[in-house]
């Protein structure tokens, strides 16, 4: 079990909490509400760039996002942000009773009420951490958001600040490794530059609605960190994390992204047949792109004009094609590895 341990802090790089960082367990509630209110964010769309997840707040999502099974779960997230690293800093979460489907999860009063309950009872008990964002996850399409996630995500950064996290079950199962992302949308009618996010395999049937939306928000960067005060928790929660994940079998999910993976396979060899074989087909890859975006170059000193067309160069679908391969042969790789790493453990 100790090596099962090691062997999820090592893959998902955890480190030890920075000393300097003490302050987030301080109970200095008038300081925090100054920065609340100088709200230096609100004069930068893309002000945060990280989230910092302690061990016991991210194996309390995880756990939730694989109770689901199939269906999306949702939560909040409690701590703080610090505008010297523009972090936020995600100390605790909570999962909501809401009614979740395979596509969306919806909060209800029910949940409504759980949540201010909830919340009433640890700001009684002296915690002075702030509900700073939600989680919801996404059960075997990849870490991102939906039209409904964007929707979502706008309401809740009325109240910044607040970031948005996903969790895909499937995949952190199948590999070992959280598969995680965390994001915030922009300003309504903010003029985003081109987004070099790439949140894996999306499947087909969700690759429309991914689409849609990719241009209205940004990622941020995730990393997790244990300290010594959430020590016992950690420990308690291990053993809960270590119980479901020896007696949960992986194959179907596994067999799952496997098949998923081959069928946006297909999908993309059919669109890039498809656009090879289409008469007058717009030319491909860079120099296509520069002949496309030249015109709206003129003026553009060289150094500009290569950053305008790296900036809008779109994947053609034989790289997608290719990316989706590459995707299919890790996943598989990386299921005969986990399949290696039980016979070792379970002879």
């Amino acid at each position: 079990m100790n090596e099962a341990r090691a062997a999820l802090e090592v893959s998902n790089e955890v480190t030890p909490l920075d000393p300097a960082a003490a302050w987030l367990y301080a109970p200095d509630d008038s300081t925090y509400q100054s920065l609340l209110q100088a709200a230096p964010w609100r004069e930068d769309p893309t002000y945060f760039q990280r989230v910092c997840i302690s061990m016991p707040a991210l194996l309390k999502m995880v756990l939730h996002a694989r109770a689901g099974g199939d269906l999306e779960v949702m939560g909040l997230m409690q701590g703080k942000v610090c505008t010297e690293t523009r972090t936020f800093y995600v100390l605790d979460a909570f999962a909501l009773p809401v009614e979740g489907t395979e596509t969306r999860v919806n909060a209800q009063n029910e949940a409504y009420e759980y949540m201010v309950t909830y919340l009433e009872s640890r700001r009684a008990a002296g915690h002075t951490d702030y509900v700073l964002g939600w989680y919801h996850s996404h059960p075997g399409y990849g870490c991102w958001l939906s039209g409904i996630d964007v929707a979502t995500q706008q309401t809740n950064q009325q109240q910044d600040p607040f970031v948005a996290v996903v969790i895909d079950p499937w995949r952190t199962m199948s590999t070992g490794r959280v598969d995680i992302g965390a994001f915030r949308t922009f300003p309504t009618g903010y003029d985003a530059a081109a987004s070099t996010y790439a949140p894996g395999m999306v499947p087909p049937g969700k690759a429309d609605d991914y689409g849609a939306h990719a241009s209205e928000y940004y990622a941020l960067d995730v990393s997790f960190f244990q300290s010594a005060r959430d020590r016992p928790l950690y420990d308690t929660l291990w053993q809960v994390y270590w119980a479901h994940a020896l007696h949960t079998s992986t194959s179907r999910m596994q067999q799952a992204l496997v098949q998923q993976h081959a069928q946006s396979l297909v999908h993309t060899c059919r669109e890039a047949a498809e656009a090879g074989m289409a008469p007058g087909g717009r030319p491909s890859g860079m120099l296509g792109q520069a002949a496309r975006d030249g015109p709206r170059a003129v003026g553009l000193k060289d150094e500009a004009l290569a950053e305008h067309l790296l900036a809008h160069t779109a994947p053609t679908p034989l790289s997608r094609t290719a990316a989706e391969a590459q995707a299919l042969a890790r996943t598989i790789q990386q299921a005969v590895e986990r399949q290696q790493r039980q016979a070792l453990l379970f002879p």
